[in-house]
Order: C-alpha cells, then structure tokens, then sequence
C-alpha cells in the first residue's frame, strides 16, 4: 500500500499515507495512540505492518494523473471528432455551471480554462484505459473459448496463465481462514471451570446466573464463581435426565424437634407462646404454675387439673 502513494511533497508536511484531521473513518489502534498529530498518527499505523488491517486503502491519489508532454488541447479535440457535438471542449468559458469531472479537489491555483484543459484531458485519458481494458478482457474470453482465432499481434499482446474454462482439481473448496480476521473467543458459558478467563469482564450488563447471591468481591471473581455453580448445576442436571424416574416417594422420618413444654422444670417467665390452661391459674409464681404444662404422667388434661385446683 505505502508504495503506491506520491513522493513526500515536502518536508514540512506528512509524508503519505495520512488521514486529514477530520477524518471520521475507522483507523486501526488509533484510539491506543497518544502524543502524536492526527497526521502523524495514522500514517504510522497505516504503514506499519504489524498493524492488522484489511489490506485495501481508501486512500487515494491526489496529484493529477497527466502524462508529460501530452498535447491537451489536441486530445480534448480527438474527443469532440469522436463523439460529436460536446459541452466539454478545449475552450471552457469561465462561468460555466455545469459539472466538469476530476476538477474539483484536484486541480488548484490555475486559471479557469487552463484547469477545465487538464481535468478533461486526464478524463478522457482514465476513459480510454477503461475501454481499452475492456476490449482486452473480451478479446481474451472469444480467444479462450475459441470464438476468435489468435492472429501473430494477439499471441503477443493477449496472455493468460491458465484457459478456460478451469478444470476443477476438487470436489469442493478448502476453506481459508483470514490470518488478519477477528478470532472469536470462546463463550465463558462452554469453558470448564480450571480455565482462568472464566469470567466477564467489569462492565458488563448482562445476566449472570448464580451472581445475585454473591458480593463483597471483584466482579471477575463474582462472575468466575457464578459460572462455576452454574456449569456444576447443568452437569448434574445431564445426569439426572438420564437416570430413570422413579414414582415410589420416599418415606421419612420425624424430624426430633425440642420439646416446648419441659416434663421436669416450669417455662422461663416472660414466655409469650400458648400454655395449655394457664388462663385459669393464679397464685403461683410462673414457673410452677407452668411445671409439666400438658400433665404428661397424671392422666388428666390441663384444663381438668386447673378446674380441681380452683375448686
């Protein structure tokens, strides 16, 4: 790419390829260089090859492309005999409206007509290397599918590495793999849980499952944790689809709670819960007014025991 472009201008300006200030294209790494111009910064980037990018510029050159010693007024006169009446001829009068091509932002500090000759001139020389090439490409298509014969001139002039049509070596194409394309990272998701980057980076908005519960760390740490939980939970959850289902429910057994109401001992004083009877109690302290509250041993309920007390 850097070999295409013009010879520096001058050492006062940036040698070429640059992108003028104000440029709002996508430059490679730009947004990690500091310290430098706008100029200077691309045109490191845009020559450095070790730099990735796509290998076609958008830059183009900006010096007119006129062969030297061209007789412009004759050229332009070739064209007006060609192609009849024309309002591009070799006498432009200044105040012309219409669109003149290649003249604006290529020709400067000349006079009008003189300007008007050379953007006509390198038009119509860009027009005939266009049709020239595409009179070359079909004079090779007749030659090889044989619908013209090659005289001596058109051997020497019409070449080609390989005839057509091409005679496939395969069934199908190997695929290519860019070296300078955009490698995609594995998914946190499908990683196993000893890889390091198992996690998302600080910032990211979006769900993590199993992160909820989980704070007083870094997010990476955070989110490295969640996912683990969560790979471990959707193994098992593999695992159990393959296991046949049982219908028989399991039976188990009582859970061994404490007791509320001590056999030997009364309740502690401010016990706010329910106490069997103890509505109909007075006299006694609450510890003995509570002592074995449900008359476990004494065959009778709390409430027939508080009746005979009162009577």
């Amino acid at each position: 790419m850097p070999q295409d472009m013009p010879p520096k201008k001058s050492i006062l300006m940036t040698p070429d390829p640059y992108h003028t200030p104000g440029y709002l294209g996508y430059c490679p790494q730009f947004k990690y260089q500091i310290g430098s111009t706008f100029g200077n910064t691309t045109h490191r980037l845009l020559t450095n090859p070790n730099v990735a990018a796509s290998g076609s510029s958008v830059l183009t050159d900006t010096f007119p492309r006129l062969s030297q010693g061209v007789d412009k007024a004759a050229f332009i006169r070739t064209r007006t005999a060609s192609w009849g009446d024309q309002k591009l001829t070799e006498k432009m009068v200044p105040g012309y409206t219409g669109y003149i091509p290649k003249m604006q932002n290529h020709y400067f500090g000349s006079r009008y007509a003189d300007t008007c000759g050379s953007a006509i001139a390198d038009f119509e020389s860009d027009q005939r290397g266009h049709t020239a090439k595409r009179d070359h490409m079909r004079t090779l298509t007749a030659l090889q599918t044989g619908k013209l014969k090659p005289d001596d001139s058109q051997k020497n002039l019409i070449t080609a590495s390989y005839q057509t049509p091409l005679k496939p070596i395969a069934r199908q194409a190997k695929p290519y793999y860019s070296p300078g394309s955009l490698q995609h990272i594995k998914s946190p998701y499908r990683m196993s849980n000893a890889e390091a980057k198992k996690n998302f980076m600080s910032g990211y908005t979006g769900f993590v499952p199993k992160a909820r519960g989980l704070m007083g760390m870094g997010y990476p740490v955070v989110t490295n944790a969640a996912l683990c939980e969560f790979t471990n939970e959707m193994g098992k959850n593999r695992t159990l689809k393959t296991q046949p289902i049982t219908i028989k429910r399991e039976t188990k057994g009582k859970m061994e709670t404490q007791a509320i109401y001590p056999e030997g001992s009364g309740l502690v004083p401010h016990y706010t819960g329910h106490i069997p009877a103890q509505k109909f109690k007075f006299g006694d302290t609450f510890g003995h007014s509570t002592y074995n509250a449900l008359k476990i041993g004494t065959g009778m309920t709390p409430q027939q025991e508080a009746i005979i007390s009162v009577q």
